[in-house]
């Protein structure tokens, strides 16, 4: 009798008439909610259960039915030779549950990692059971036919909750209403920046309306990651566990939205802190950046914004590939090859595919072309990498932008970390802080005690705002924090990290130990580990993050600059239709030699044989329509290679060299280059040793250079020939005869051999 009355309270609690009072059990309406005999079990066995309201743990008998997880006292034993009584079937006392979930109610199911030992699911209210079957083996199992069941009623229920017209109205009032609401905007700033300011603020709660987690899909990656290797480094129940802090009217508030209201700014930024689901990562990181973009009500065209940086960058002609060195904004330090490899500053870059890691490169040369504020930030590449997994290229730039407009307004503490300066104070408030009570002060005494350098290790920690440090779902969960809250998170999650490995720090005996220890990461890491890391980088007591009344001179001499060394200019130009036939990589590095005042124009393509003909008079015609503009010309030999130059001023017809006292600009300038068989490109710059840079006559063809010509090109324009010249302190640039030994001798007059191309370009 006590069990029927038990099942009574059961049934009201699920709004049904499963047990009617006088007339017993219904038995249609129990095999509804998967009780009775007729009800087949997807899977069922011993198991023990703790939930949220209780820690006591319970051993019971599990059932799962199409649309109900049942825990019953014993196994169920249902006794079908039964005499009806009254019609309705009996129940054995053993068939009553003592407890059921309803999946329909259910909100999340994690467990489905490799080698869980146990399985949880959650309401919508937050209540949890947590089940360890018997059989460890079965934990798969059960973890898979719970989130196939799971998978079904979430499906159904997004098909039921689609937008009407007057759900969209709705939010839109509500959102109107936020953005009007004044009372406590400064009260809950200021709680968003204390240590645990985040406890009880949630941004699901403070939108309002249902706090079903939300039911859309969990997962939401690109085109350009290889998803097998994504796979290997995520946890299977992280997207469940970051759905669990966005609502569906949360997700709905935030789609009406072209901006977080600021009065939410703090609510919001809370729950990005706990993580966001990657289906959700296109609608909330864009917000956190700044401004919402792909959504109905966003006005921001990305790919249009995008071309135009693409125009600024390289002209009407996009190069077709990147080679290495590209910018990665990491050079000019002492402790830094200058221009390293991509892959040496990206830890991550694997997970890119190649077209992915192609692009990549590109973003990192439009950010060198269009922005000059980037000095010293090898955290960007890394920044760019995490990004491109979850949008295209256009919105990855995009919010790269946004993050640098944030940059411009006046700060304590700035959005990114742009050059040495802003590093260096970085590493002093890192240390300050961390030596407080509270925060790491043991750790670091220890590493002092080992005779480590606290600003030398603290600055190659902190460097690329840790992503050679993290594990990628952890990086991920940073960068999320970061485009709401910039650089501090950096320090937080740096601080947290010391202190999650605290133990192995301070078992260290030396400092090349610490060192190992600081540079050691794990590929792949759980949910619980991202959670417990996010946990603590927000405990700390971190109360004064000003950076303005800290020294910004160069103690530490691993991020110091550079001295007596040639940097690595990164630029290139930007080209148009017709292009010519010169490699990017030529270009790349030649431009650097050309001077500032003449790399403000773009080099177009005035002359070439093919489509003007084999005329010199013709070319000295086409020159003289610029004949105000410098100029880069290029003859191509057999087997790749390339020879040219650069002149301040272009080919005109003389008698003799050209005076230099005429020239608009340096002679100074000029440089002769060459490309031997696809290889590295050696550019020879002018010496001053004489004064004969360039002559051009019908007669005896071009010359550039003089003391023997380091190029002269007939009048015929198919032939050329190369010599030691005095003028750059050049040897004989191409082969005569086809054969290596000719350039390498270096000395003497270089006999005449075919050019195969020979191009005239005028900067304009």
């Amino acid at each position: 009798e006590s069990q029927q009355v038990l099942c009574c309270q059961i049934a009201r609690a699920m709004d049904c008439q499963c047990w009617g009072g006088a007339e017993g059990p219904n038995p249609k309406a129990v095999a509804k909610h998967g009780i009775g005999p007729d009800v087949p079990a997807l899977l069922e066995g011993w198991v023990s259960v703790e939930t949220s309201r209780s820690s006591k743990t319970r051993r019971v008998y599990a059932r799962l039915t199409a649309d109900a997880l049942i825990f019953y006292q014993d196994k169920p034993v249902y006794d079908p030779a039964s005499l009806p009584q009254n019609g309705v079937q009996a129940v054995s006392p053993s068939a009553v549950p003592i407890e059921m979930v309803l999946l329909t109610h259910m909100a999340s199911v994690l467990g489905r990692a490799e080698g869980s030992e146990h399985v949880r699911v959650a309401d919508s209210r937050g209540t949890w059971w947590q089940l360890r079957p018997e059989a460890p083996s079965s934990v798969a199992d059960w973890a898979q036919a719970l989130a196939k069941r799971f998978d079904k009623f979430k499906t159904a229920r997004r098909r039921s909750s689609m937008y009407t017209p007057g759900q969209t109205q709705e939010l839109k009032i509500q959102l109107e209403a936020a953005q009007k609401a004044k009372k406590g905007r400064l009260l809950k700033r200021l709680l968003s920046f204390l240590p645990c300011g985040d406890r009880g603020h949630d941004f699901s709660k403070a939108v309002g309306g249902s706090d079903l987690p939300y039911r859309g899909n969990r997962e939401g990656v690109g085109d350009l990651v290889e998803l097998d290797e994504l796979q290997k480094v995520t946890d299977v129940d992280l997207m469940e566990a970051q759905s669990m802090h966005w609502s569906d009217s949360a997700v709905k508030f935030l789609q009406q939205c072209k901006g977080v209201p600021e009065e939410l700014l703090s609510d919001f930024a809370s729950s990005v802190r706990k993580g966001v689901p990657d289906g959700l990562k296109r609608l909330i990181w864009p917000l956190a950046a700044g401004q919402a973009i792909g959504t109905d009500v966003s006005d921001v065209d990305t790919a249009e914004f995008y071309q135009k940086l693409l125009f600024r960058s390289f002209g009407a002609v996009h190069p077709v590939e990147f080679q290495d060195p590209v910018p990665t904004f990491c050079q000019g330090v002492q402790g830094i090859d200058d221009a390293p490899p991509l892959k040496a500053v990206v830890k991550h870059l694997w997970l890119l595919k190649p077209q992915g890691q192609h692009i990549l490169r590109r973003l990192l040369w439009v950010s060198q072309l269009t922005s000059h504020q980037i000095e010293f930030c090898p955290f960007l590449p890394n920044l760019m990498l995490v990004l491109l997994t979850f949008f295209t290229e256009a919105e990855t730039m995009f919010i790269i932008s946004e993050l640098l407009l944030g940059t411009e307004a006046p700060s304590d503490y700035p959005k990114i970390i742009l050059n040495l300066s802003q590093m260096q104070k970085q590493v002093k408030v890192f240390i300050r802080e961390g030596k407080k009570r509270g925060s790491i002060p043991e750790i670091l005494a220890h590493m002092e005690g080992l005779g480590v350098n606290l600003e030398e290790a603290v600055t190659r920690f902190l460097q690329d705002g840790l992503a050679s440090k993290l594990p990628f779902r952890t990086l991920t969960r940073l960068v999320g924090a970061f485009l709401v809250e910039g650089s501090e998170v950096i320090l937080r999650f740096g601080m947290a990290l010391l202190k999650r490995k605290q133990e192995s720090i301070l078992a260290c005996k030396t400092a090349a130990e610490v060192a190992q220890v600081l540079d050691y990461s794990e590929d792949q890491v759980t949910h619980e580990e991202v959670e417990a890391l996010s946990k603590v980088a927000y405990s700390l007591p971190i109360k004064n993050l000003s950076m303005a009344r800290v020294s910004s001179s160069w103690k530490i001499s691993y991020a110091a600059p550079k001295q007596s060394y040639e940097k690595h200019l990164f630029c290139r130009p930007r080209l148009y239709e017709p292009r010519g036939n010169v490699p990017n990589a030529v270009w790349e590095a030649i431009w650097p030699w050309v001077p500032a005042n003449c790399r403000v124009y773009d080099p177009h393509l005035v002359y070439v044989p093919v489509m003007d003909g084999t005329s010199l008079r013709t070319c000295l015609e086409k020159c003289k329509k610029n004949k105000d503009a410098a100029m880069v010309f290029f003859a191509y030999g057999k087997n790749l290679d390339i020879m040219g130059g650069f002149s301040p001023t272009i080919w005109a017809r003389t008698s003799g060299y050209l005076d230099l006292m005429s020239f608009a600009r340096a002679a100074e300038d000029a440089f002769v280059f060459r490309r031997l068989q696809g290889g590295s490109v050696d550019v020879y710059p002018w010496t001053g040793a004489n004064q004969m840079l360039l002559q051009a006559s019908e007669m005896n063809g071009l010359v550039f250079g003089g003391d023997d010509a380091a190029i002269h090109i007939n009048k015929d324009l198919q032939r050329a020939s190369s010599s030691s010249c005095k003028s750059f302190n050049s040897p004989p640039l191409l082969p005569t005869g086809g054969h290596q030994a000719d350039v390498d001798a270096g000395q003497g007059i270089g006999d005449w051999f075919e050019i195969v191309r020979f191009e005239v370009f005028a900067l304009k």
